[in-house]
């Protein structure tokens, strides 16, 4: 399976966040993704058949949440209200863009598009889910309006890159003022991002869902053409199979937080949608996770083996 996983925040890292425990120092694998669960888990949410191990407590999920922007768009496609074949302007979505924040995904986008002079609207979802382009929610965001949103997730889906605006860009308004300042103004900035603990406290404040309604949105997401063939696009890879295993997904990362949220579909079996959100990893484990996609691995084992699930499902009881 291709690693999919991008980075959102680059940027030098200071010293790990104070009062975090190291236990275990390295997600390198599955196994340590369940050793990290067992010793640390108020800062974990696990939820899927089975499990469901804080469901209900808000978590920050990082760019899982762009899961929320994706039923948005879908619906809004089956009810007519917008077309994928919707002609949006380069320079519209460029707008939106933090440059230096999202790990390089906006620019990897307009180089996988090859755009001209505009894109379609389904294109800029594609790149939202793909490679994790901060730009599309946010355009999506005022497209289909913030109360759709709020309404899928059950609790506000605020502003991402607002948000950073307002953290470290030096706007004193609310974060959606600040966002639509930033693109009415239509020159981009570069932010000068602090250290990993400024921006682990940070990332714990935003894009913060339950994990339970996040997993129910992407069950519906399963069954939804249009949502589908976006969060399915790792199956088009080279060496993907999708008839032995059938995957959709969106993860997201922020310092000190990793997550993700997957269906698979194994043949005879049914589909088993998993949401996993660890917070308040210290800066040199979320740094493993990263390397490792260690999470990747750990909710394809909890889905192809059932003893590792039995285990993970014995542990967070």
């Amino acid at each position: 399976m291709q690693s999919i996983l991008g980075m959102l925040l680059t940027t030098a890292l200071a010293a790990p966040m104070a009062g975090a425990v190291a236990a275990p120092a390295d997600l390198k694998d599955a196994e340590a993704v369940l050793a990290y669960i067992q010793a640390h888990p108020d800062d974990v949410a696990l939820v899927t058949k089975g499990i469901s191990h804080n469901a209900d407590r808000l978590a920050p999920v990082a760019s899982a949440v762009k899961i929320i922007h994706l039923a948005a768009y879908a619906d809004a496609v089956r009810k007519g209200k917008v077309k994928p074949g919707e002609r949006v302007s380069v320079a519209r979505w460029n707008a939106y863009h933090l440059p230096g924040t999202d790990g390089g995904a906006h620019e990897a986008a307009l180089k996988r598009l090859k755009p001209g002079a505009s894109v379609t609207l389904d294109q800029v979802v594609s790149a939202m889910i793909q490679e994790s382009d901060n730009a599309a929610p946010e355009l999506l965001r005022d497209r289909l309006g913030p109360g759709v949103l709020r309404k899928i997730a059950q609790t506000r889906v605020g502003t991402f890159n607002g948000e950073m605006l307002r953290a470290f860009g030096g706007c004193t308004l609310s974060a959606d003022v600040c966002m639509k300042n930033y693109v009415k103004a239509g020159k981009q900035v570069q932010l000068t991002l602090p250290g990993f603990a400024q921006q682990a406290t940070w990332s714990a404040t935003v894009s913060r869902v339950e994990p339970g309604v996040l997993r129910g949105v992407l069950a519906g997401l399963r069954k939804d053409k249009t949502a589908s063939k976006h969060l399915e696009w790792p199956m088009r890879q080279p060496g993907a199979d999708p008839d032995t295993l059938l995957i959709g997904t969106k993860g997201g990362a922020l310092p000190g937080v990793i997550s993700e949220a997957m269906y698979t579909v194994r043949p005879g079996e049914k589909p088993r949608e998993t949401v996993l959100a660890l917070r308040r990893l210290p800066e040199a484990t979320w740094y493993s996770g990263l390397r490792s996609y260690a999470h990747q691995q750990f909710v394809v084992r909890m889905a192809t083996d059932s003893a590792f699930f039995a285990r993970v499902r014995s542990a967070v009881k």
